[in-house]
């Protein structure tokens, strides 16, 4: 047990702790969606865009969450905008709008002083969390699970049936717009703890493992979650005793975790075992 708990000892540790809750909470809710819908790249290139924003704000002296959340929201304004042209692909314009985004933040980045190393924004400095990042992060991660728990019926008509969800009056299209600002908000509440980059690894991989063993969308959401803040807290601790990168020790243990679950549930999910979400 001590293994466990002599991590926790310090402040530092326990505001890390708290920052790795958060995430595992709100990005596997949000997460259920993105592998739903089969999102996941546009779940990456907001992680990676974001980082204009990290860098532009922290130029300025301004906290980085601010600036990655208003770069994440500037990329789904402008992907709903570009999303028109009926030329390019959906797939097109978010590969565009993410890799120009993170152009910019390295650009920006390498403009800057000496000491700011790229890896402290791509990777999470989460043993340097202060308390005012877990409030702004409860608050921005605790609307994000309200919001999808007001709009869950919206949302999984238009996930599983486009056509009936119009019909009924559900617009579609606003419906895609909430996601890619849920999205936006992911990035930034995991921004401190695993970083731009593995944030679309908390995003993605919890949900994609309770996928392999949910037979409906609550439990799917539900176990989701229940992966998110395991791997979350296994990892932090994994990571105090090898002294590695936290952010990357807990993408780590979510990706050993999806290994297993797969290779464990290989024989039930062949084709005539297959049945979709209830």
């Amino acid at each position: 047990m001590s293994w466990l708990t002599d991590p926790f000892q310090t402040e530092f540790m326990q505001r890390a702790l708290i920052a790795t809750l958060i995430v595992g909470v709100v990005a596997p809710v949000v997460g259920t969606w993105v592998v739903l819908r089969r999102m996941a790249n546009l779940g990456d290139a907001m992680a990676h865009g974001t980082l204009a924003g990290v860098a532009l704000a922290f130029s300025a002296g301004v906290n980085v969450l601010f600036g990655a959340l208003g770069a994440g929201l500037i990329i789904a304004a402008l992907l709903l905008v570009f999303s028109s042209s009926k030329r390019l692909g959906q797939e097109t314009i978010i590969t565009v709008l993410g890799t120009a985004f993170f152009a910019l933040g390295v650009v920006v980045i390498s403009r800057l002083r000496a000491d700011v190393e790229l890896t402290h924004f791509l990777f999470g400095r989460l043993l340097t969390v202060t308390w005012g990042d877990i409030w702004l992060n409860m608050a921005l991660g605790g609307g994000a699970v309200l919001v999808v728990m007001a709009l869950f019926g919206e949302l999984r008509l238009a996930t599983f049936d486009h056509v009936q969800a119009e019909q009924v009056g559900v617009r579609v299209e606003l419906v895609q717009g909430v996601i890619v600002v849920l999205l936006a908000v992911v990035v930034v509440v995991s921004l401190r703890t695993v970083g731009t980059i593995m944030s679309i690894t908390m995003l993605v991989t919890p949900a994609a493992t309770a996928r392999l063993l949910a037979r409906t969308l609550a439990r799917m959401t539900v176990l989701g979650v229940a992966f998110g803040v395991a791997e979350g807290v296994f990892g932090l601790v994994l990571s105090y005793h090898l002294n590695s990168a936290p952010g990357a020790t807990i993408g780590l243990v979510a990706a050993v975790t999806f290994a297993v679950v797969f290779l464990a549930t290989l024989p039930r999910r062949m084709p005539h075992h297959h049945r979709p979400l209830d």
